[in-house]
Order: structure tokens, then sequence, then C-alpha cells
């Protein structure tokens, strides 16, 4: 598979069906949590008014799961970082949000301020270096990444529902930007058998 693809492109060991279907899967939780924090943002999970933020918290333990074994089965050590970096501050995040103790609101805002502030720079600052295939999409989910970060550490607005809120666009967007790149991929597959 790895001789029909560019050099550069080689990081990416997964097939391209692989990564639309995460893409699409990472698009359509991250659209639904994200519609039901706004439709339903008092809602109770595990004993206290956390919105939801438990359920987003797992799905990102799981991105970050599935980021870390593409990374391990990568050909690359360009692709073992790109992974792998990413998918354990995912892992580290979920954990630390699932298992909070409390549903304070400040509790919660330093550790997604920081974690979303992180990927989104980890994102831009990694396009400058990485040869990934169309790197637009990840700079637009970088940038909007830093922007929900910004927006949860001035408090505006200052509520556990916006948090979950903003964890879902994210996550949305990694989605989007996966699909693109998926698609890519599929084309320099077929540019170079043809």
């Amino acid at each position: 598979m790895t001789s029909k693809i560019r050099p550069e492109l080689i990081q990416f060991t997964a097939k391209p069906w692989w990564y639309d279907m995460r893409g699409k899967a990472m698009l359509l939780m991250g659209v639904v949590i994200a519609l039901f924090s706004l439709i339903a943002p008092d809602v109770s999970m595990l004993g206290g008014n956390v919105s939801w933020i438990p359920v987003i918290s797992l799905f990102v333990l799981l991105v970050g799961v599935l980021r870390c074994i593409d990374g391990v089965v990568s050909d690359s050590e360009q692709g073992l970082l790109f992974n792998l970096q990413g998918g354990i501050l995912d892992i580290v995040v979920g954990f630390l949000v699932v298992l909070s103790p409390t549903s304070e609101v400040n509790y919660l805002n330093l550790l997604i301020v920081g974690y979303l502030i992180t990927q989104g720079i980890y994102r831009n600052v990694l396009l400058s270096v990485a040869k990934v295939p169309n790197p637009l999409p990840s700079r637009i989910t970088g940038l909007i990444s830093i922007i929900l970060g910004l927006m949860i550490w001035i408090d505006w607005p200052a509520s556990l529902w916006f948090i979950s809120f903003s964890m879902s666009v994210d996550i949305s967007f990694r989605g989007w930007a996966m699909i693109v790149m998926a698609s890519k991929l599929k084309q320099e597959t077929v540019t170079h058998s043809g």
C-alpha cells in the first residue's frame, strides 16, 4: 500500500477508509453531543449536574486510544509522534474529566482551557513540520480549538454546558479534518495507481 502513496504521506499507514470512518463517527458524535448540550444543558449524570461532560470525555478518551494505536502501527517516526503525542493528551484529559470529583465550573475550566489551547497550538505547529495532506482543515480546526479555549478562559459563558459544547465542537471539527484527509489519501492512491 505505501508504494502507491507519496513518501511524505507514509506516516498515515491506516487505509483511507479507516480515517474516513473515524472522521464520520467523530463528526456525528460531536454534533449530537453539541446539540444535546444546547437542548438539554442541565442534565444530571453521575450524581451531579455535569451536563454532557462525562459523555464527551469518554469519547475524547476513545479518540485518544485510537490515535495511540495509529501511532504504534505507523511505519515512520513522524507518524508515531504525530499520533502518539496527541493521543496521550486526549487519554489523560479524558480520564481526568471523567473522574473529576466535582461538578464545579472552575475546577474544569483550566483543565479544558489547557486541553483546547494545547491541542490547537499542537495542530498548527505540527503542520509546520509534518507533511499532512491538505493541511487547511487541520489549521482551521486548531484555530477553533484555541478560540473555544480562550472563550472558556475568559468565562464567556461560564457554565458546564459550554465546556461540553466546546469539547463536542472540537471533536466535530477534528472529525471533519480527518474526513478531508481521508479523501486526499484516496485521491493520492488513485493518482499513483493509475
